[in-house]
């Protein structure tokens, strides 16, 4: 990422707005009409070890794990490896360093780290290339349509904070990876010249 000190805090608040639309997002995909959207994009779905009655979702991605819960969303690392932890309560994308996943419901995950911008961006990285693929599978699977509803639910509900539209939301995430996110409340589909997925 190009932006260091103030300039990558900006951009991880931004991911962290941006991973709190997207864990609704998938939360939606679990309930699709065709079946569980994230065990149909290839995850695996695991009783939850910390809240009774719900279920995680995991997949093997570059080395280490990515996991989904309501609660959480992780890309834990390899042995001795440095990952990321997003825990929906604290809005915040902190490093990961536990050995085990991280266990949806403690509200003080061992294995937590604050870290600098820097770091936790580099760490956050592996999750952002998986949720991109994510992304542009669920749209060939699903359509554009699907996750356009799905935006537009967080729209109506009265404390919904919706982010990004689908596809500029996408164009953003892309952007980032690339190292060139701009700040995401002034971007926006008519300044990206997308009306839709690309």
């Amino acid at each position: 990422m190009q932006m260091q000190g103030n300039g990558m805090a900006v951009v991880l608040g931004d991911a962290a707005r941006g991973l709190a639309q997207q864990m609704v997002w998938w939360g939606h995909d679990v309930r699709h009409a065709g079946g569980n959207g994230l065990v149909r994009l290839g995850m695996v779905r695991e009783a939850s070890k910390g809240l009774t009655g719900t279920s995680c979702y995991c997949e093997e991605w570059e080395g280490g794990r990515v996991q989904l819960h309501g609660a959480v969303a992780s890309w834990t690392a390899p042995v001795g490896g440095v990952g990321c932890v997003f825990c929906r309560d604290r809005q915040r994308i902190d490093l990961w360093v536990g050995e085990d996943l991280p266990v949806p419901g403690l509200h003080r995950p061992q294995g937590v780290e604050g870290g600098s911008g820097d770091e936790r961006w580099e760490a956050f990285r592996p999750l952002l290339r998986w949720l991109i693929r994510y992304e542009e599978r669920a749209l060939e699977l699903f359509g554009a349509e699907w996750r356009e509803g799905c935006w537009k639910q967080i729209r109506r509900l009265p404390k919904g904070k919706p982010w990004l539209e689908p596809g500029v939301a996408l164009r953003w995430w892309r952007l980032a990876e690339e190292g060139r996110a701009p700040r995401a409340k002034k971007f926006s589909r008519s300044n990206t010249n997308q009306s839709n997925y690309h």
